[in-house]
């Protein structure tokens, strides 16, 4: 597993000393992965004493008093306290799957930003869902166009992340927020809210003023990556629990998933930790250090003065959207970074249509002090060498 890579230099790196900012889920988090596992095993043994032999089957929601804690807790600003406007699922990528197989079929069409989440344009592509794009800025999705594109494609269903998107980290404007709402109200679609990193906006005032979400509004989230190491604990909140499952009769999937509940005893270990540790205070340290660790990346970005090099200002979440000098490629430049020993996500796949080549998505969240420092500098050190210009002091 160590083996050592060659790089360009002549010098050998081991894998070990890779620096990995493509995303995912950190090793350890503010629970540990020793204290989120001997929670499980407790919550193992406390349901065997009960059971004994006897296998319980898991609530396809999720287990009820979970979701009552999620609902008047972390979840109130979605649910309004109510735990029946709350399915419990593996993580947001599991809430979006499960979207897609109960509520979509194939060939369905799907609106979207121009610029959003890959992980979700992989899933409607691999679902055999049609997607279109919708034009728009930084204030969000364009009204106008979508009442052209809604009138044009008449899709199932319209995907945003106006709380927080991916990845440009940004917010949508109430203006525009509020008009997409109506739009889709008026033409009778069901909007998806994919708001999975708005518990990691860096002004708290921002994320306690959720509102519950509107009927005819699904909302997906989960708990952020880097608050239980190893747990991936998601949800779809919104309409009742009834309204799902009318809405499953109406609708024939094809190959619907039989993995989309949640692990019972992750659940009772969750609820048992929500009842010893609010989850409010981890996740308003992870939030502090997320953005103190945004804002220790962009100033030594800044230091280097690189020409043309621009990035986006995230209010939250994870990362780091940067756009590369006219002639460079996200993706060739991944390739020469990672002979130094730095991984990232190139751009170009996170455009639904026309995408721009010269962009790349960090994951800043996870990166200590040294990570980056030495981050960036293998990645100052590949762009000097595809431009050839540029000269560090």
């Amino acid at each position: 597993m160590n083996e050592p890579r060659q790089r360009s230099s002549g010098e050998v790196i081991a894998l070990s000393s890779i620096i990995n900012w493509m995303g995912g889920w950190p090793k350890e988090a503010l629970v540990s992965a020793a204290d989120w596992e001997e929670r499980v095993e407790a919550a193992a043994s406390s349901e065997m004493g009960k059971l004994g032999a006897i296998e319980r089957k898991p609530e396809p929601y999720g287990e009820e008093k979970l979701r009552t804690q999620l609902s008047k807790g972390v979840l109130r600003g979605k649910t309004g306290g109510n735990s029946n406007a709350i399915r419990l699922t593996p993580g947001a990528d599991g809430a979006l799957a499960w979207i897609l197989d109960h509520l979509l079929v194939h060939g369905d069409t799907i609106l979207t930003e121009r610029l959003t989440s890959r992980s979700a344009l992989q899933a409607f592509r691999k679902a055999g869902m049609k997607v279109e794009a919708v034009d728009g800025d930084r204030r969000g999705m364009d009204p106008e166009a979508l009442t052209t594109a809604l009138y044009r494609y008449r899709p199932r269903m319209v995907y945003i992340s106006p709380s927080c998107t991916d990845p440009e980290g940004v917010c949508w404007s109430p203006e525009n927020r509020a008009a997409v709402l109506h739009r889709c109200k008026e033409a009778g679609v069901l909007l998806l809210t994919d708001d999975r990193q708005e518990m990691l906006l860096y002004d708290s005032d921002e994320h306690h003023s959720q509102k519950k979400a509107e009927p005819g509004v699904l909302s997906i989230g989960q708990l952020p990556p880097g608050l239980i190491s190893g747990a991936r604990i998601g949800w779809i909140a919104g309409i009742s629990n009834g309204d799902w499952l009318n809405a499953n009769k109406n609708r024939s999937t094809i190959g619907a998933r039989k993995d989309g509940v949640l692990d019972p005893l992750e659940q009772i270990a969750l609820s048992l930790l929500i009842e010893e540790q609010p989850l409010e205070p981890l996740i308003e340290m992870l939030r502090v250090q997320c953005g103190e660790r945004m804002r220790r990346m962009t100033e030594q970005l800044r230091s280097f003065g690189l020409p043309d090099l621009t990035w986006i200002e995230p209010r939250g979440g994870l990362h780091l959207w940067v756009i590369l000098p006219t002639g460079l490629d996200g993706e060739a430049l991944l390739r020469g970074a990672w002979l130094k020993g730095l991984i990232f996500q190139p751009g170009a796949p996170y455009y639904a249509k026309d995408p721009r080549v010269n962009t790349l998505r960090i994951t800043h969240a996870f990166a200590d002090e040294r990570q980056i420092k030495q981050g960036l500098g293998r990645l100052v050190e590949s762009m000097e060498e595809f431009t050839g210009r540029w000269s560090r002091s």
